[in-house]
């Protein structure tokens, strides 16, 4: 065999081992495929399947009506945002936590909501929206309930499906040794463990479950001071206590804002002012501002960039937006202070702190003085008196004389 035809064989025989190794893959691959596919078929029925079982069991227990059986969509929506400002969202980690409430659930979110859920209606308005370990999601709506659980087996996969709140008696949030359970009625729907955020969360979430069932919605300045006070520790209230100089001063709203490596800011309102403090990482404060509410011109809000750089100033507009972060400003006649270490949903509830405040200060000073007059005393009664007592031996003879002497020289 000549050198040529050698070469020639040897061709064949590499084209041949390709066109072999290539009908290899391409078998594997389709073999791969058709794995995938049936896997991706008995993922989606085993989701269908357990979604199914989850409706089930939570209409299996014994239902005395409907979770907002005695509560109109408004009140409930009213006392939601009430809820959330006060309650929930002081001294809490806004970006980390599990909670969000209306009306703070963006648009955006709903949207995907209604892409995860055929069924979300375009005339119910979420409540409550928990995020969960494996990007499992819980909403609660005025009319339903939408849950997202991940599989066992692949948590790729959800069982997703919605039951009406008509079927569901009560939610609730229950501490299992280091985890938090999500109830719906007795059903477990998911389990988080109980970190320092998600035990915040949670049992401020219960107490709203417990007062849309007792139908209990007024949330007092005393309620809230407390609940501030536990989260924020001892060791900071402490610190705050210093500069509440009123009797009746009472904390309203707390803000840790952002956090950074070396400090950490924080902002106080009470009823009577806003405090503003930088704690140092050894715990030492300083810088502390103290603005009265009667004291203060304005207090607003800023997104956009004050840099006349334009690439800064569209560079920290951009920042801000994607980080939700933004500026608050309070002016005084003599002073103002800005504060860019704040997100915008706890730069906006300070800024309606105080205005309900300022409005109440405002109330007050407007209000009549009432002067009480005395009753004029008459001294030919007053000496009627006296002299019943000097008779009884309540008062001496000279104790007598000494107050009818007076009691003449005022004829």
């Amino acid at each position: 065999m000549g050198f040529l035809d050698k070469l020639k064989e040897n061709a064949t025989a590499v084209a041949d081992k390709a066109k072999t190794a290539a009908a290899n893959a391409k078998a594997e691959y389709e073999q791969k495929k058709a794995a995938e596919e049936q896997h991706r078929k008995e993922m989606e029925e085993l989701a269908q399947s357990k979604a199914q079982a989850v409706i089930s069991a939570i209409k299996s227990y014994e239902n005395d009506g409907s979770f907002f059986k005695n509560t109109n969509k408004q009140e409930l929506l009213a006392f939601t945002k009430e809820f959330y400002d006060k309650i929930l969202m002081p001294a809490n980690s806004v970006s980390q936590s599990k909670v969000q409430m209306y009306p703070y659930i963006e648009d955006k979110q709903i949207g995907k909501f209604r892409a995860n859920w055929i069924g979300y209606g375009s005339d119910e308005t979420a409540i409550v929206y928990l995020k969960a370990e494996k990007k499992q999601e819980f909403v609660i709506t005025d009319k339903n309930l939408y849950f997202s659980t991940a599989l066992d087996e692949d948590p790729k996969f959800f069982a997703r499906g919605q039951i009406s709140c008509d079927e569901i008696s009560r939610f609730s949030v229950v501490k299992n040794e280091n985890v938090f359970e999500l109830k719906c009625d007795e059903f477990v729907l998911a389990s988080f463990v109980a970190d320092k955020i998600v035990t915040e969360d949670f049992i401020t979430l219960n107490n709203f479950f417990e007062s849309i069932i007792n139908h209990d919605f007024v949330i007092t300045d005393e309620e809230v001071d407390k609940l501030i006070q536990e989260k924020i520790g001892e060791k900071v209230y402490s610190e705050i206590k210093k500069y509440m100089v009123y009797d009746d001063e009472l904390m309203v709203y707390f803000a840790w804002g952002l956090d950074s490596l070396s400090a950490k800011d924080y902002i106080v309102c009470t009823n009577k002012q806003i405090i503003r403090m930088d704690r140092e990482m050894f715990g030492a404060t300083a810088n502390v501002k103290q603005f009265y509410y009667e004291d203060i011109v304005s207090a607003s809000t800023e997104q956009n960039s004050q840099s006349s750089d334009l690439t800064v100033a569209l560079l920290e507009t951009a920042i801000t937006a994607a980080t939700k972060t933004c500026t608050l400003v309070i002016t005084t006649a003599g002073a103002g202070l800005r504060i860019d270490s704040l997100y915008k949903v706890e730069a906006e509830r300070i800024v309606a702190v105080y205005h309900h405040f300022r409005k109440e200060a405002k109330k007050a000073s407007s209000q009549p003085q009432v002067v009480v007059q005395q009753q004029a005393v008459d001294p030919i009664e007053q000496l009627e008196k006296l002299s019943k007592m000097k008779d009884m031996g309540i008062i001496s003879e000279e104790e007598f004389n000494a107050k009818k002497a007076d009691l003449l020289a005022k004829i």
